[in-house]
């Protein structure tokens, strides 16, 4: 079984918008019904998990998905107070424990097939795998009070991003230990690597944003005509 879970559980306070960030429109649609239908087209996904805020249900149900024709049924499922209590409840929903799960962020649009393609196999390895970008700029450590206390080597240094495709066992048991433990991280290979497990890195996508802040919407609508003027009247 191959499923994904889209995680888009935040309250999207950086975004300043009366709507939570998911929900912006996108050429049209909410930004978190691209994301959908960039997954529903993938021909050897089983199963769609979306994770949204609890008091969203309804609203994504009628305003997200209703006016979507996926080929995927969609499970809604409520998320937690931070990400990764979001995507816990997103692996429980799924329910079996055989088989490989790509955990993505809902407000990242621009996901291509090759993509995850590129995370299907390389998860393989390990048991788990992620898409990350080279870091460009110069890379400063600082302390405290704003002081550079070190310049790191950005030739060892990737930009994380998402879909993060692991083995449904074993980033289930990742989470549940974390959980148990106290551990909180922004990403699940941080929760992977906090139990000892070894994630493999593919190379990522620059068009694979995401959208979190006025200037990130901004830098997506122009990712979104680019997109379109190469395939006019296809979904992206």
């Amino acid at each position: 079984m191959i499923c994904a879970v889209l995680v888009a559980g935040g309250s999207g306070s950086r975004m300043k918008a009366a709507v939570r960030k998911q929900y912006l429109n996108l050429g049209g649609v909410p930004i978190v019904a691209h994301t959908l239908m960039a997954f529903d087209r993938h021909p050897d996904l089983d199963r769609i998990v979306l994770v949204v805020p609890e008091n969203d249900l309804e609203r994504c149900r009628a305003d997200v998905l209703v006016p979507l024709s996926l080929v995927h049924d969609v499970q809604l499922v409520a998320g937690g107070q931070r990400r990764q209590d979001s995507v816990l409840n997103g692996l429980g929903a799924v329910g079996v424990s055989d088989g490989t799960v790509m955990i993505h962020d809902g407000v990242r649009p621009f996901v291509r097939l090759s993509l995850m393609n590129a995370c299907l196999a390389g998860v393989k390895d390990t048991g788990g795998c992620i898409p990350a970008i080279p870091a460009t700029d110069t890379l400063k450590q600082v302390d405290a009070n704003g002081v550079i206390v070190g310049t790191l080597n950005r030739q060892q240094i990737r930009l994380a991003q998402t879909p993060q495709t692991f083995s449904l066992d074993l980033i289930r048991c990742a989470h549940q230990s974390a959980a148990q433990r106290g551990f909180t991280a922004t990403d699940d290979a941080s929760i992977a690597e906090f139990v000892g497990e070894r994630v493999t890195v593919v190379p990522g996508d620059p068009d694979n944003i995401k959208i979190t802040t006025p200037a990130d919407l901004s830098i997506a609508r122009g990712i979104f005509a680019r997109w379109h003027a190469k395939t006019p009247g296809q979904p992206i």
